[in-house]
């Protein structure tokens, strides 16, 4: 894979020291997803997919509440989500998988002005114009515009229903580095994920009152996409499970950066989880 250098959209908002929090409310996609989906679909395979994640181990946010314990972390995480289905969506067996809008929409939570509110979506909406054959396309032709809208009306959701506060914006990841996205459209996905990255973080800085910070996972990507030996992993062996929710996995996964053709391996969410821990006790004081 050529190897290209991110600048990324999102950096990371210099450290601020605000009242303690109270729980962490995340809405996201299969990067988070700790089982949601396969409680209503029974996708992924289980195993070798591990307790219904989209990996063979635990996810990042897993570790921070670990981490974190004396935070209750609550992960409405689903597979295959986007921003909004009102543009795209995903199905696994017949179910709907609900975008971050239909998660706020329809999974209450006893949020309040205390409470961290962490979104983290984008790979899904930007795979969705690369490989529209993979979801279920309601607008066609929907662009990065219809996806930073949505990202903002969900801020604004939170803030109209919770009168949430606290809001901590994780940019897309360099999804066009996984082997979902063909060499030939790389260099597209690349450029679709760093114009959501600016133009979300721009919409969003419209929004005021609040205390909205930006993580700048895109970099985290990049810097371990690179050196996967850190960790003891490689990209060079390609997927352990090709393509999604198959049933046959390799016999080394703990060498493979990407578990499957969409998802990284456990070791790297265990890596993602303990950067993510330390950023969010820096940022909050915790």
């Amino acid at each position: 894979m050529k190897s290209l250098t991110i600048i990324s959209a999102l950096c990371v908002a210099a450290a601020t020291s605000v009242s303690a929090i109270d729980k962490i409310i995340a809405y996201a996609d299969s990067f988070t997803d700790n089982g949601n989906d396969y409680k209503h679909s029974g996708f992924p395979a289980t195993p070798p997919y591990w307790k219904g994640r989209f990996s063979n181990g635990p996810t990042w946010l897993e570790y921070v509440a670990d981490n974190l314990n004396d935070h209750e972390v609550i992960n409405y995480g689903h597979g295959g989500a986007p921003a909004d289905n009102a543009y795209m969506y995903s199905q696994f067996n017949g179910w709907t998988v609900p975008g971050v809008i239909q998660q706020i929409e329809t999974l209450p939570v006893d949020g309040t002005s205390e409470d961290l509110y962490i979104i983290s979506i984008g790979y899904n909406d930007l795979n969705g114009i690369v490989n529209p054959d993979q979801y279920k396309i309601v607008k066609e032709g929907y662009d990065v515009k219809d996806i930073s809208n949505a990202i903002s009306k969900s801020v604004k959701m939170l803030i109209e229903k919770y009168e949430a506060n606290h809001f901590l914006i994780q940019n897309c990841p360099p999804f066009w580095r996984w082997p979902v996205v063909k060499d030939e459209d790389k260099e597209r996905a690349r450029g679709l994920q760093l114009e959501l990255n600016a133009m979300t973080k721009k919409e969003l800085e419209k929004i005021d009152g609040i205390d909205l910070q930006f993580q700048d996972i895109s970099s985290f990507w990049n810097d371990l996409l690179d050196h996967p030996e850190s960790i003891g992993l490689s990209t060079e062996n390609g997927p352990c499970n090709p393509g999604i929710g198959n049933k046959d996995a390799c016999d080394d996964p703990e060498k493979h950066m990407y578990w499957d053709s969409y998802h990284p391996e456990a070791k790297a969410h265990k890596a993602w989880g303990e950067w993510a821990t330390k950023d969010i006790k820096r940022r909050y004081d915790l």
